[in-house]
């Protein structure tokens, strides 16, 4: 969506209110940004929307407590789901101590049952790129634009809040094929993340279940 230059793309901005705000959730972090509460963010993001069309990439755990047919009605909303054991390794490796909240299914499984929409699901799209985010544009209404698959390497400033979680993508220029086997990589000697991965497991199969594919 940064490489396709007709929306104005926002990553992770309520992130700063669930661990930045003195509404915050987590003492993961020490200190607090001004206009990082839920009305302030939001604010900014119906804003800029008033100038351009908006793309908004952030995890639901970030709005749990706020999660509705009020609150997200104000967007389109889609869902990237991705195998738990997969992607519970990969949150294991950057914060072992990580919680039930950023685990992140539960409220992602919410908000989908609140306000359905299309579910892409991660290794699907790595695998045929092109067909997925074709299906997904047709799915939202956004016209697909195959050119922007790919793009330079490099940081871009809408991750650099959260730069270590970027590192991949930032040395990449285009989607990578899946290199896990077909039932998630084997799990690291950590009993949470086997508990997570399985209590996420029946969230991401009801939302897979409503996956785009490609045509």
């Amino acid at each position: 969506m940064i490489e396709r230059g007709d929306h104005e793309v926002f990553d992770e901005p309520f992130s700063a209110r669930y661990y930045f705000s003195p509404e915050r959730r987590s003492d993961r972090f020490d200190g607090i940004e001004p206009g990082a509460g839920l009305e302030a963010v939001l604010a900014d993001l119906l804003a800029a929307a008033e100038t351009r069309p908006v793309f908004i990439k952030d995890m639901a755990y970030h709005v749990t407590d706020a999660i509705s047919a009020t609150f997200l009605g104000q967007f389109t909303n889609s869902y990237l789901a991705r195998e738990p054991l997969a992607a519970l390794s990969s949150l294991w490796r950057m914060w072992p101590d990580f919680t039930d909240d950023e685990a992140g299914y539960e409220a992602l499984g919410r908000a989908f049952d609140v306000v359905p929409g299309p579910v892409i699901e991660a290794d699907d799209l790595a695998s045929d790129p092109a067909g997925i985010i074709e299906a997904w544009c047709e799915a939202i209404g956004l016209g697909f634009d195959p050119e922007a698959l790919t793009w330079e390497p490099g940081m871009v400033p809408q991750w650099v809040h959260w730069r270590d979680w970027y590192k991949g993508v930032a040395d990449s220029s285009g989607f990578q094929a899946p290199t896990d086997l077909p039932e998630g990589p084997p799990p690291p000697p950590d009993q949470r993340v086997r508990t997570a991965a399985a209590a996420a497991r029946p969230v991401y199969d009801r939302l897979t279940g409503q996956r785009v594919t490609a045509t």
